[in-house]
């Protein structure tokens, strides 16, 4: 299997608010919250025009040819390790392959992607626009891990991932696409904007 991730020369900075203040004002705002737990973690969903300046939103559909769907916010406490990694589907079921990410600080916690199981999941919903499949870390083969951090940075969702924390508070802005759906959509989409070199 190939990396289930590539970086990207796409600039990081795109946002318009101050995201942490943002969030904290008021973590259970309706239409953002998924969930929040203060001393484990937290998942909102965010239009976007709430988050990023105009001219990122025009560059990425006048330059890049895409239209920005959704970006989803991910926070983890320090060392808190979630027991199980998930794929991400569609409101049909269908895998959702893609998104791109990076962190808003430094960054010392990895991704981690498995191969998919012949194991039924477990289904999870934890919003409209969030929902999984999971599988307990016990059962999983990892086939590959990375350190996002604050590189735009293209993440394959379709298989099982997670993260393993390390010591730093962790945020992360998780951007989706308007008619990218699968794995091959993202990297065929941003050919243009990958670092090759890192992956020779």
């Amino acid at each position: 299997m190939n990396d289930p991730w590539r970086r990207t020369n796409i600039s990081p900075d795109t946002l318009k608010i101050d995201l942490k203040d943002y969030l904290m004002s008021d973590p259970h705002r309706p239409g953002e919250h998924a969930i929040y737990m203060p001393d484990l973690g937290g998942i909102w969903t965010l239009k976007p025009d709430t988050l990023f300046t105009s001219e990122w939103l025009s560059y990425m559909q006048k330059d890049c040819l895409v239209k920005v769907d959704l970006a989803q916010i991910f926070y983890r406490a320090p060392y808190y390790q979630h027991p199980g990694a998930h794929v991400d589907i569609d409101q049909e079921d269908n895998l959702y392959g893609g998104g791109l990410n990076w962190t808003i600080d430094p960054d010392d916690a990895q991704m981690v992607w498995y191969q998919t199981p012949e194991v039924d999941p477990e289904y999870t919903q934890r919003s409209h626009t969030d929902r999984n499949k999971e599988w307990p870390l016990d059962i999983l083969t990892e086939v590959g891990r990375c350190t996002i951090g604050q590189e735009p940075t293209l993440v394959r969702t379709d298989i099982p991932h997670t993260v393993d924390m390390g010591a730093n508070e962790r945020w992360l802005v998780s951007v989706r696409f308007t008619w990218l759906k699968s794995w091959d959509d993202y990297l065929n989409k941003f050919n243009h904007w990958i670092d090759h070199e890192e992956l020779a």
